[in-house]
């Protein structure tokens, strides 16, 4: 199990399509990531894709790399 703050504890879903964009906890995610690394917070959503994907769990992963494009542009 992950101690990233940011990552769901939640059993993966097994379709990466299921995932909404524009999801209000993708929202959540990103502002949460912002209130203690600020400019960095691209950074830190990184960091959590990569740990997504060290255990396997593409579903998260592919969020997180979503999610930091989002932070990127």
């Amino acid at each position: 199990m992950s101690r990233n703050p940011f990552r769901s504890n939640r059993p993966q879903q097994t379709s990466p399509h299921s995932v909404n964009q524009g999801n209000p906890a993708d929202e959540a995610i990103i502002n949460q990531a912002h209130a203690p690394y600020g400019s960095e917070a691209a950074t830190a959503i990184a960091y959590c894709g990569l740990d997504a994907w060290f255990e396997g769990e593409e579903v998260e992963f592919r969020r997180f790399a979503r999610l930091f494009r989002r932070l990127r542009n």
